[in-house]
This record gives structure tokens, C-alpha cells and sequence, in this order.
């Protein structure tokens, strides 16, 4: 492909701005859904972590209101969140893994991304290594060779529900009732969620609360702009095109795949083909960091603290790339973008997560001095 249709310029201008806003966001609210869940357990201050959980609120109780709309069907998202196939072990297990090497390398896929953007070349550096080790579990032999046998005979098929999604959990596959049944789900764990950030005092501040409402309004916007009417219109386009743009369809935020996406551009970088939503995602909210980290006087080039920290870190950063393909979404794919449109497996990816954070943090003080998301 020559030449990119104006239509397309138009899809990645608008992904670019959403991305954009996130990176601005977030660092200027520091949010991190470890780095919430650090400051509850060590300093008892919970305000990015209730921010992060009214920001799923939020998230949720909007996308579901888009699909009651019909603006969009989250059954057809990308990744597969609704997929029928309950990939038990991959949530757990990937959760698990991923929550720990978020501990490591003090932040998830997208925090690190941020701080790349203030100027954190430790997080350049960890960001690549996240990179790579995505890159080879999506785009080699890797996973099919050695990781899926081990974890293909722990799914189960859900065949009367015929989705995951926790509706059709409830009332089955068929059943009349289900897109009233989502919005319904949709609104009442959104606004629990809600419900539990609001009564924190720490989360009863201006930013944390616009911080909150703009990731979850982002997260749906970006499930409408990809699979609307705009995002259909790119699917027919591409039908016509010798070398269509890959990765087009219903999806919101995650940074795990979409990092092997940004090596794989990077090695055919002629090819704008391989130019995907994620690999803008990543791109506009790196900008997105560096321009709030100007206007704020926050930009700092700052590494590592020590030999010692690089090692641990690089190891964390290899978890995170490792865990989160493995388990289908990272904490902003799972806990946000994967919430939102109901399914099980979200769910129990984020408890996983959250599992493997919490014990990374319980241990932490044993391998280092200094901290911090």
C-alpha cells in the first residue's frame, strides 16, 4: 500500500487524539493501577487506586449504554473478550504473572509508557523489553509451540451461554432478554464501582474524579470509533485495498499486544500497513505524557537506580510482556477495556492480577530500597 485513503488518515488522527488525551491523563494524575494499589497498602492512600476503579465504573456503564444504542457490538471485539471460549488457565495463570512483573518494573505497560514520556529512559528501556518479549509471543513459534499445549486443555467451551459475557452467563445463549440484561449489568456494577470510589474522601477531588470520568469516557469512545459506523467503513474500504491495514475491528485500549505490534512496525517500518490502533495507542500516549510533563515542569531524565534495579526491573518488564499476552489483556486491557463489555474472563484476569500485584508488593521491601509507580 502506496499511498493511505483519507478515510483511514481520518481513523488515525482521531485514535491518535484519544491516545493522546490518555497519555495527558495520565500523567497528570500518575495513573497506575499497581501504583494505586501500592500507595493502599504501604502509605494507606487510596486515590489513584479508587481513581483507577471509578475509571472501570465509568468505562463500563458507558460502553454498555453505546451497545444498547447499537452503535457497536462488544461481542466482536478485538481481543475476543466475549469469546465463548473460557480460557480459565491463561486469565489466572497470565494474571498471575503479569500482576508480579508490573511489581518488578515498577508499572504496567502503559505507566511505563508515560514515564518514557517525562523522560524516564529506564522506562524506554523497559518498555522495549515488553516490547520484544510481546512481539515474540504474538508474532513467533513461541506460543504455539511451547506455551499453548501447556494451557489449551484448561478452557472450557461455554456452549449453552455461547458468549462469556456475564448476560448470556445468566440467561443463556438466544435468549431475548440479553441486550436489556447488559445494560442493566452494565449500570449496576458500574455504578457500585462508583458507589466505592465516592465514599473514599481521597477520591473526592477534582482530579481524581475528571481523571476517572475521562479514561472510561476514552475507553468507549474508542470502542465506538473502531466499531461504529466509522470502524465499518474502514472494513469495506480495506476489502478493496491490495495491502489493507491489519488489525482493524472493535477495540479499545490494551497494551499487550499492541506492543509487539510497534517491533513488528519498526522492523517493515516502509509497510503502513502494519500500522494498528495499538501502535498509535502507544505512540500518542507516549506524546501525550511528554506534553503534560512540559506544561506541568514535571519532564525529569532520570534511570536507574542501580545495577540491581535495571536486573529486577528488565525482569518484571519480561513478565508483564510475557504474562500479559498470555492472559489476553494487561491491566488496562482486562481492567478497563475488557470490564466493559462484561466478560468473565476480565474478571477474573483482574482478580489474578490483583493477586500477583499484591503478593509482588507484600515482597517487595525484600529485593528493594527504593519504589515507586
Amino acid at each position: 500500500m502506496n499511498e493511505i485513503p483519507n478515510l483511514f488518515i481520518n481513523y488515525y488522527v482521531l485514535a491518535f487524539a484519544l491516545a493522546f488525551i490518555l497519555g495527558l491523563v495520565g500523567q497528570r494524575s500518575s495513573f497506575c493501577a499497581v501504583g494505586g494499589l501500592r500507595d493502599r497498602i504501604t502509605l494507606g492512600n487510596g486515590t489513584r487506586l479508587w481513581t483507577f476503579i471509578a475509571a472501570m465504573g465509568v468505562g463500563i456503564i458507558a460502553s454498555g449504554s453505546l451497545e444498547w444504542l447499537n452503535v457497536m457490538n462488544l461481542s466482536d471485539s478485538r481481543p475476543p473478550y466475549r469469546t465463548a471460549d473460557f480460557a480459565w488457565g491463561r486469565y489466572i495463570v497470565g494474571g498471575f504473572i503479569f500482576g508480579l512483573g508490573m511489581v518488578l518494573a515498577t508499572g504496567c505497560g502503559m505507566r511505563n509508557t508515560v514515564k518514557m514520556g517525562q523522560g524516564s529512559y529506564k522506562s524506554l528501556w523497559l518498555v522495549a523489553v515488553m516490547s520484544v518479549m510481546a512481539y515474540i509471543m504474538t508474532r513467533t513459534s513461541f506460543y504455539g509451540e511451547w506455551i499453548m499445549p501447556i494451557f489449551a486443555p484448561l478452557t472450557v467451551h461455554l456452549d449453552y451461554a455461547g458468549s462469556q459475557d456475564l448476560a448470556s452467563l445468566i440467561f443463556g445463549a438466544g435468549s431475548q432478554h440479553i441486550d436489556l440484561a447488559l445494560l442493566v449489568l452494565s449500570w449496576m456494577i458500574g455504578l457500585s464501582l462508583l458507589y466505592f470510589a465516592f465514599r473514599n474522601p481521597e477520591f473526592r477531588r477534582p482530579t481524581p474524579m475528571i481523571s476517572a470520568l475521562i479514561v472510561g469516557a476514552i475507553i468507549a469512545t474508542a470502542y465506538a470509533l473502531t466499531g461504529g459506523q466509522f470502524g465499518a467503513q474502514l472494513i469495506d474500504e480495506a476489502a478493496f485495498m491490495e495491502s489493507p491495514p491489519i488489525g482493524l475491528g472493535t477495540q479499545s485500549f490494551t497494551f499487550a499486544a499492541p506492543m509487539g505490534d510497534t517491533v513488528n512496525y519498526l522492523m517493515s517500518p516502509a509497510n503502513v500497513s502494519l500500522i494498528t490502533f495499538g501502535l498509535i495507542a502507544v505512540i500518542g500516549v507516549a506524546l501525550g505524557s511528554f506534553v503534560s510533563s512540559l506544561l506541568n515542569r514535571q519532564f525529569k531524565v532520570s534511570g536507574f537506580d542501580s545495577a540491581k534495579d535495571g536486573v529486577i526491573s528488565s525482569v518484571g518488564a519480561l513478565f508483564v510482556g510475557f504474562g500479559a499476552v498470555l492472559a489476553m489483556g494487561c491491566s488496562v486491557g482486562h481492567g478497563l477495556s475488557g470490564v466493559a463489555t462484561l466478560a468473565l474472563g476480565s474478571f477474573v484476569a483482574v482478580a489474578s492480577i490483583t493477586a500477583g500485584a499484591v503478593v509482588g508488593i507484600k515482597f517487595e521491601p525484600m529485593w528493594r530500597k527504593t519504589k515507586g509507580c
